[in-house]
């Protein structure tokens, strides 16, 4: 009987949690910031800013403190 309360236990976190989506943010250094498909504590600035157009895609401050999306390849 316990066996099969904690099966049915395991299978609705496994149910439950399998349908969160996959957390992705901006992790930011000095002067870039890139694209990350893990839980980072991302800065102010960057939480506005949505998904990368494409993969290569990333966040480059300019000379003059402002930031720019560069995307290699476009």
């Amino acid at each position: 009987m316990i066996k099969v309360i904690l099966a049915s236990l395991l299978l609705a976190f496994a149910l439950l949690f399998a349908h969160q989506p996959a957390k992705a943010e901006w992790l930011c250094g000095v002067d870039r910031c890139v694209w990350v498909t893990y839980d980072v504590d991302e800065p102010a600035y960057a939480l506005s800013w949505g998904p990368p157009m494409i993969p290569s895609c990333y966040w480059r401050r300019g000379v003059f403190g402002r930031w720019k999306m560069i995307c290699p390849g476009r």
